[in-house]
C-alpha cells in the first residue's frame, strides 16, 4: 500500500472514530450534534447597504450573461448568422422558425434571461428601499442598476411574444402578446428615476459615460416602443413603418450632445471572469470555437467548412467593403468567446434621428443624420445618389449588426433573411414563452 493510502487509512478511521464518540455522547447526553447553527450563513434580509455596489455588479453579469445567451439563437433566426454545426435546432431558427417553445437553444437561454429580470428588479427594489431609509450612501449602484434593468427589459421586449416574471419558485402569470409593451414603459420609468438621481448627485457627472448610456437607452427604448405598436396587433410595412417618436429624438439628441469618437456603451467580457460566458449557449463562443454558427455569406466570405475567412458586404454608395462591419467583425472573431456586447452607441442615436427625419420630422435633416453616421467610418456623404429608404434600411442593417435589433425590420421592411423558407413564421413573430418554463409554472399550459 503506498504512503499516501496509508495516511488516508488512518485518517479515515480517526473520522470513524470522532464520529462514533460523538453519537455516543449525542445520545447519553440526549443533544442532536446535526442541530447547529451557522455562523456563515446569510439570508436574503442580512443584506447591508454596503452591499450596494456588489448587487449592481452582479446585476451587470447576470444581464451579460442573458444576452450573450439569448443573442445567438435570436441572430441565427435573423440571418445575421447561419448554422454550420451539428445540432438541428439552430437549423430549425436558421429557416425563419422562432414560434417553438421546444427549440433547445431558446429554451436553453430562457432560464438566464427570466434569472436577469428578476435579479435587475429585485436589486433595483432592494437598493431604493437603501435609498428610503438613508442608508444608500451614493447612488451610484442604484443608477447603474436602473440601466441594466432597462437594458434586459427592453431586449425581451424585442425579441419575445410574450413572458413571465416569475420569483423564484413562486410562478408568474404571462404578461401576454398584446402587453408586452409593458416591458418598454417599465423600462423607460426606470431610466427616468436613474436620470433624475443621477442629475442631483454629487458623484456622478453629467457628462460621465453612465449618464450618456442612460439618455442613449431611454432614447432606444422609446424607438423601440413606437416600433412594437407598428408591429402590433398587425405587421405596419414599408415606409408607413418607419418610427418617428419625439421622446426618442429628444433622447438621442441629448445623449448625442454627450457623445464624441464614435461612443459605444457595452457590456464588457474579460477572460478573467470566466463566469460570464454561459457555456455552450454563448454566441461569440457558438461562432468562434465551437463553430456550430458562422456570419451569413450575405455579409462575408468563408470557408469550405463554413468558418470565417473576411468581410466582403459593401457600401452601397461607394462600393467597398463597409468599413464599420469590417472592423466590428475581425474584432468579434479576435475576441473568441469574450466578445463585448454593444447597447448603446452613438451610431444608434443618428438612426434614430435619420429615420425620424425620413418619416416626416421636418425639424431634421435625414441628409444630415445619415451623413454624420457616415463621416464615423470615412464614407462618402449621401447627396441623392441612392434611395434614402434603401440606404436607411442598409445603414441599420450594418451599424446594428447582432445587436438584437434586426428581427423587426426584417419584417416591416419586407425582407427576408436569405436562409428563411416557405416553413418561416409569419411575419411579427418572436420567441416564445419556452417549455422549461411552461412545465415547472402552474399558470401556464402546453
Amino acid at each position: 500500500m503506498s504512503s499516501y493510502a496509508v495516511m488516508l487509512s488512518r485518517y479515515q478511521s480517526t473520522i470513524a472514530v470522532f464520529l462514533a464518540g460523538a453519537l455516543v455522547l449525542g445520545i447519553g447526553t440526549g443533544c442532536d450534534i446535526l442541530n447547529v447553527s451557522n455562523p456563515n450563513n446569510l439570508i436574503e434580509e442580512d443584506i447591508k447597504p454596503t452591499a450596494a455596489p456588489s448587487l449592481a455588479n452582479g446585476a451587470e453579469a447576470s444581464v451579460t450573461r442573458a444576452l450573450g445567451a439569448i443573442h445567438a439563437p435570436y441572430h441565427t433566426a435573423t440571418g445575421e448568422l447561419t448554422w454550420i454545426g451539428s445540432r438541428d435546432a439552430w437549423g430549425q431558427l436558421d429557416l425563419g422558425i422562432v414560434s417553438n417553445e421546444f427549440n433547445e437553444f431558446t429554451d436553453a437561454a430562457f432560464p438566464y434571461v427570466g434569472e436577469a429580470s428578476w435579479v435587475t428588479r429585485t436589486y433595483i427594489e432592494r437598493m431604493k428601499t437603501f435609498q428610503e431609509n438613508g442608508d444608500l450612501g451614493s447612488v451610484r449602484p442604484l443608477v447603474r442598476t436602473y440601466l441594466y434593468g432597462a437594458i434586459m427589459y427592453t431586449s425581451i421586449g424585442d425579441m419575445f411574444d410574450n413572458f413571465v416574471l416569475s420569483d423564484r419558485r413562486e410562478g408568474g402569470e404571462p404578461i401576454g402578446p398584446g402587453n408586452m409593451d409593458q416591458m418598454y414603459n417599465q423600462a423607460i420609468t426606470w431610466l427616468d428615476e436613474a436620470i433624475s438621481l443621477a442629475e442631483q448627485s454629487d458623484d456622478i457627472s453629467a457628462n460621465s459615460r453612465l449618464v450618456t448610456a442612460l439618455y442613449g437607452m431611454r432614447a432606444r427604448a422609446k424607438y423601440s416602443l413606437a416600433l412594437w405598436n407598428k408591429l402590433h396587433p398587425d405587421v405596419t410595412t414599408g415606409t408607413a413603418a418607419l418610427v418617428n417618436d419625439n421622446g426618442a429624438v429628444a433622447d438621442a439628441q441629448a445623449a448625442l450632445q454627450r457623445m464624441s469618437g464614435d461612443f459605444t456603451y457595452e457590456l464588457e467580457l474579460v477572460s478573467s471572469a470566466p463566469g460570464l460566458v454561459v457555456g455552450d449557449l454563448s454566441m461569440a463562443l457558438q461562432i468562434n470555437e465551437r463553430a456550430e454558427l458562422g456570419f451569413s455569406p450575405r455579409y462575408t466570405e468563408n470557408e469550405s467548412d463554413g468558418t470565417f475567412q473576411s468581410v466582403t458586404f459593401k457600401d452601397m454608395i461607394s462600393g467597398n467593403v463597409h468599413p464599420y462591419l469590417k472592423q466590428f467583425i475581425n474584432n468579434f472573431v479576435a475576441a473568441s468567446q469574450y466578445a463585448d456586447i454593444p447597447v448603446v452607441s452613438q451610431r444608434e442615436m443618428y438612426l434614430i434621428l435619420a429615420e425620424a427625419a425620413l418619416a416626416g420630422n421636418s425639424s431634421l435633416s435625414f441628409e444630415t443624420q445619415i451623413n454624420n453616421l457616415r463621416a464615423l467610418d470615412g464614407l462618402p456623404p449621401y447627396d441623392g445618389q441612392v434611395d434614402a429608404f434603401e440606404l436607411l434600411k442598409e445603414s441599420r442593417e450594418v451599424n446594428l449588426f447582432l445587436q438584437g435589433r434586426r428581427l423587426a425590420d426584417h419584417y416591416r421592411f419586407e425582407t427576408p433573411s436569405n436562409q428563411w423558407t416557405n416553413e418561416r413564421d409569419p411575419a411579427g413573430t418572436f420567441f416564445p414563452i419556452t417549455i422549461t418554463e411552461i412545465r415547472a409554472n402552474p399558470n401556464l399550459s402546453q
